[in-house]
């Protein structure tokens, strides 16, 4: 019982702290794509996580050349979109290093020009910073010449908080050593290696995890040693002007919204996986297949569990994008090429023999975003794990056969580096999950996409206002009823058993868990319809604070806070916690 609440009150920290999302260009890059398309850019830009390199390239070439500007080249003089000079500055700093040296002076003129005096000396073209004198980073090593670019940091990291979770309050104290490699050769494919392990020096683990989802999934820290913990992230790529190729762990997000999105979330576990990403003017074309940790009903992992996602993008206009996904989940075999293929349609290929149409686990997804003005965005998104067209107008338990989720929100951009978004999601019960319980739409226990259970609704705000392109302060509030399993006195799933004891049926399944789909449709006389809400509803009200800052060159701070409410449900909790964290290197 303890472990199953540990495991709920995980759920209610994702949103707060999840890992880099964008690890090779940082947070600042895809801040960057999002405000510039809601102020003017393309809406489709900024959709796919992690971003391609070309397009920062592009920007900052065409967009802070002030000899393009007085042209008025893409976009008009003014436009609010070239009010984002801190983002380049940071963008074109971060980046210079690893290009050849071959078009490192065009990148590098943007922005600075050479001294008449002297010829090595740049003088800074630029608007400042807010936060006075602007510093760049400085790498523990860096090499390029014409044919490749090499930079090597190191990072070390302290953080301290304190969790009170209503029973238990606790401080607790981290650190962490991490390296990281990044280069390119030439012009095309490009690498990315980090490093980094960490001590738990004080705090009981399950309790510090609750500040941090990400601990509570590292093997070493939550069940092995319980003291250290460790994490990889990596990737090699090819990159032209039109296509990448991009293989290895990371984060992948799709889609529109600021605040989350249904099909793949910034705030899932890291993949291994390859990621394949084609974009000629409106269209772009993404396929993405990565190996995943899957659960079974046991908690015990799931052997050879694979996740692969296709995603058709049209942009008619600057204004206007609009996408179809399809997806698959599918798992106790090895690699399926007919999953592989990056243009095959998925619940075309899991229809196709009877063991995939039972087994495997298909959904399709439609998103759309629209620019009524510049400063405002529009979003929705549909996501369908299984529809019925004869039940769907079914008001009995036939009907139980349609799973499906949406979602749909808006963003205002008053000013140029503050940022409202709002959303409303819900989740219908047993979507996400699966009858065959391995092939739910998780990762080591965790949602791939939106970060919260089936048979759940959510209202969430957000505001974010940035005062340097890595300085900015975030408030969330989010409002969730999920209707929870009934669950009898032993924490379980209550069950009806007959046949002395030979069938075992959940009744209490209400379908409020993505890892337990064994329950949508039952016996008579237990069918009954799985109305939304259906079960034990609980109401969670949470409100996140975060600022992030870079202190000075190199060294960066962040400070979070979160205050969490459940009543009703299974497990009514308070919980607060807030941390203070500094990293000297990156």
């Amino acid at each position: 019982m303890t472990t199953r609440i540990i495991f709920v009150l995980l759920l209610t920290t994702y949103a707060c702290y999840a890992q880099n999302y964008d690890i090779n260009s940082e947070q600042f890059s895809s801040d960057y794509l999002l405000l510039s398309a809601i102020n003017g850019g393309h809406l489709g830009d900024y959709t796919i996580q992690p971003v391609p390199l070309r397009k920062l390239r592009f920007d900052i070439v065409h967009y802070a050349d002030p000899s393009n500007r007085n042209f008025g080249i893409h976009y008009p003089q003014e436009s609010p979109a070239l009010r984002y000079e801190e983002f380049w500055k940071q963008i074109d700093n971060y980046y210079k290093p690893l290009m050849l040296q071959s078009i490192k002076n065009t990148f590098h003129d943007c922005y600075y020009t050479r001294d008449s005096v002297n010829s090595n000396h740049y003088v800074d073209n630029s608007r400042g910073s807010w936060f006075e004198p602007y510093v760049g980073l400085y790498h523990t090593f860096a090499y390029g010449d014409t044919n490749a670019a090499v930079i090597a940091d190191v990072c070390g990291m302290a953080r301290v908080g304190n969790v009170d979770n209503g029973t238990v309050s606790e401080s607790f104290v981290l650190g962490r050593l991490s390296a990281r490699a990044m280069g390119s050769l030439g012009e095309h494919l490009g690498f990315m290696l980090d490093l980094s392990n960490g001590l738990n020096a004080k705090g009981t683990p399950q309790i510090v995890a609750l500040s941090d989802p990400t601990l509570g999934r590292t093997l070493k820290f939550s069940i092995d040693e319980k003291k250290f913990f460790d994490r990889y992230i990596g990737y090699v790529q090819y990159e032209s002007e039109y296509f990448r190729a991009r293989f290895g762990r990371e984060n992948y997000a799709w889609g529109y919204s600021p605040i989350d999105n249904l099909v793949h979330s910034r705030y899932a576990p890291l993949m291994d996986g390859l990621l394949m990403d084609a974009q000629y003017k409106g269209v772009r074309f993404t396929s993405n297949h990565s190996a995943i940790e899957g659960l079974d009903v046991n908690g015990k992992a799931v052997i050879n569990k694979f996740v692969s996602s296709h995603r058709i993008q049209l942009d008619p206009a600057p204004w206007l994008s609009m996408a179809v996904n399809d997806m698959i989940i599918y798992s106790g075999r090895g690699l399926d090429f007919a999953y592989l293929n990056p243009l095959g349609f998925y619940v075309s290929t899991g229809l196709g023999t009877v063991q995939k149409s039972d087994e495997d686990n298909s959904l399709i997804a439609a998103d759309f975003a629209i620019r009524p003005i510049h400063g405002t965005l529009l979003y929705g998104s549909l996501l369908a794990d299984d529809i019925g067209f004869s039940t769907l107008s079914a008001t009995d338990s036939r009907g139980n056969n349609n799973k499906y989720a949406f979602q749909f929100g808006g963003s205002w951009s008053p000013v140029a580096m503050l940022l409202f978004s709002t959303e409303y999601a819900r989740i219908t019960p047993f979507t996400f999950s699966h009858r065959k319980v391995n092939n739910s739409w998780t990762h080591l226990g965790a949602p791939l996409g939106y970060n919260m259970q089936p048979n759940s609704d959510r209202i969430a705000v957000q505001a974010k206002y940035w005062l340097t392109a890595r300085t900015f302060l975030q408030l969330d509030f989010d409002y969730t009823r999920w209707g929870e399993n009934i669950l009898d006195s032993k924490g379980n799933i209550a069950t009806v058993v007959l046949d002395s004891g030979k069938t075992i049926i959940p009744v209490g399944n209400v379908g409020g868990n993505m890892l337990r789909g064994d329950g949508d449709f039952l016996p008579t006389p237990y069918n009954v319809r799985n109305e939304f809400l259906r079960g034990n509803v609980s109401h969670t009200r949470r409100l996140t604070a975060w600022f992030s800052t870079q202190v000075y060159s190199n060294i960066f701070a962040d400070v979070r806070a979160q205050y969490t409410n459940r009543n009703s449900g299974n497990n009514p909790m308070q919980q607060l916690w807030f941390s203070f964290e500094v990293r000297v290197g990156y």
